[in-house]
């Protein structure tokens, strides 16, 4: 047991305190993004892109940045069978792309912190442990990113090979020894989708329509510090949808969707 010592009085009358303390880890997620989704039916027109008066609504305009993404892992898929993903991303207007390793935990009956704990405990310490808040769900994800400039023009991404080295070189631990095994890579994707900015009762949004296949996912996001903000954002967010009457209220696993497409 550690101890801190206490001496008080004089050298006649003196006496020590023996206060025990323990090391408390620190736990806590550096950030929160809500997701809500809308219903694609409803929003979508023949273009494949979002209705202008869905936009306007939403305090967006018909700007957008546009990105492709794309995810790499073995032929057996066997990174992301237990819930680790590796995606290089691009967008039009970044000269370089975006590289992310990223481990995600499920958390139970809302304890963020037991789902960090176990995190760290399996070696995974990110630059940011974000909750994923959904509407029904919240999930841990454990993130590290980096980025390089390859001298691809616009949109374009890296083949297989390619992918799988530049992942290989920048990955940290304990991403760099799970990205080890892996000899030929298998592309997962590529993926398109666009980002407008918008704003619903002065919380800054983002409107993501993405094309997976043939079906599109629109999705609504934050990013917050608090979970009490991501609760505050995710109302308002719920109310306007519901008022507009296109809110899809079944979360959308983007990532396994894009996986069981491709």
């Amino acid at each position: 047991m550690n101890s801190i010592i206490i001496k008080t009085g004089s050298l006649l009358l003196a006496s020590t305190l023996l206060i025990p303390f323990t090391h408390k880890v620190d736990a806590a997620a550096n950030q929160y993004e809500v997701k809500v989704y809308v219903d694609s039916e409803k929003v979508i027109k023949n273009n494949r892109h979002i209705d202008h008066s869905i936009l306007e609504s939403l305090g967006s305009e018909d700007k957008d940045k546009d990105f492709n993404v794309q995810y790499i892992d073995d032929s057996k898929r066997s990174n992301f069978s237990n819930q680790v993903t590796y995606r290089i991303r691009k967008s039009e207007e970044n000269k370089k792309h975006e590289l992310q390793y990223k481990k995600r935990y499920p958390i139970d009956s809302g304890n963020v912190d037991s789902a960090i704990e176990k995190a760290k405990k399996d070696g995974f310490t990110g630059d940011t442990y974000e909750v994923e808040y959904g509407e029904n769900k919240q999930t841990l994800s454990v993130t590290k990113e980096a980025d390089k400039n390859l001298g691809i023009n616009k949109l374009a991404l890296p083949n297989a090979k390619e992918s799988l080295d530049l992942l290989k070189d920048q990955a940290s631990t304990p991403f760099d020894r799970l990205l080890k095994p892996i000899d030929k890579a298998t592309i997962i994707g590529p993926v398109h989708f666009e980002r407008h900015k918008g704003n619903i009762d002065g919380h800054k949004i983002k409107i993501e329509n993405w094309d997976i296949g043939e079906q599109n996912v629109v999705e609504v996001s934050a990013k917050v510090n608090t979970e009490a903000d991501a609760k505050t954002v995710q109302q308002a967010v719920v109310n306007k949808l519901d008022e507009l009457g296109i809110h899809e209220k079944e979360d959308k696993l983007k990532t396994n969707m894009i996986f069981d497409k491709y």
